[in-house]
C-alpha cells in the first residue's frame, strides 16, 4: 500500500489561513517548501474549498502535470481536462482505493485532514508551525481524538519556523 501524507503550515494559534482564507502571513521560504512538495508529488488529494481557492486565486490550475482528486459532496469541476477527478460517491472508500496503487499529498486542511485522520488513511503529517499569531483564522484540524502518532522528526529552520513529521502509529 502507498503513502498519504500531507505538509501545511500553521500559525502558533493553530491556524491554516485567516478567516478572509489569505495565506500572507506565511514566509516565502514556507510557502516554496509546501510548493516544492507539491510539484513532487505523484498525485494531489484536497477537498472542494481548496481546490475552489486555488483556481479562483492562482488564475486557473496549476497542477496540470499530475492526477488530483477532489475529495466533495458535489462534482463542480471546471478544470476537467487539468487531471482533475471529483471523489463524490463514497469518497473515503475511493480514497482508500486509489491509495492501493497511488501515493498522494493533501493539499490544504481542515475538514479533509480530519476525515482521513478518523478514517486511518493519513501516513504522515508535516507541520510547519510559524511564529505569528493570526487571530481569528480557519482552524488546522478538527476532532480526531484517538489517533496515534509518533515523532519522526523534527527541525528549525532559519526563519524560526519548526519543522515537525509525525507517523501515523495507530488508534486507540
Amino acid at each position: 500500500m502507498k503513502q498519504i501524507k500531507a505538509h501545511i503550515a500553521v500559525s502558533l494559534d493553530g491556524h491554516t489561513a485567516t478567516l478572509d482564507k489569505e495565506l500572507d502571513w506565511l514566509p516565502r521560504e514556507i510557502k516554496n517548501i509546501v510548493g516544492k512538495q507539491y510539484l513532487e508529488a505523484d498525485c494531489l488529494l484536497m477537498g472542494a474549498n481548496t481546490y475552489n481557492y486555488i483556481f479562483e486565486h492562482w488564475g486557473g490550475w496549476p497542477h496540470k502535470s499530475r492526477r488530483s482528486f477532489v475529495v466533495s459532496h458535489y462534482d463542480t469541476n471546471v478544470t476537467p481536462d487539468c487531471g482533475v477527478e471529483f471523489l463524490t460517491e463514497e469518497p473515503l472508500q475511493r480514497v482508500y482505493e486509489l491509495k492501493q496503487e497511488n501515493d498522494m499529498l493533501v493539499v490544504g486542511g481542515g475538514k479533509l485532514l480530519t476525515s482521513l485522520v478518523k478514517a486511518g488513511l493519513l501516513d504522515s503529517l508535516t507541520i510547519y508551525t510559524v511564529p505569528v499569531m493570526v487571530g481569528k483564522g480557519i482552524g488546522f484540524i478538527g476532532e480526531t481524538s484517538g489517533s496515534q502518532w509518533k515523532l519522526s522528526e523534527s527541525g528549525v529552520l532559519d526563519n524560526g519556523v519548526i519543522r515537525s513529521t509525525y507517523l501515523f502509529d495507530g488508534s486507540l
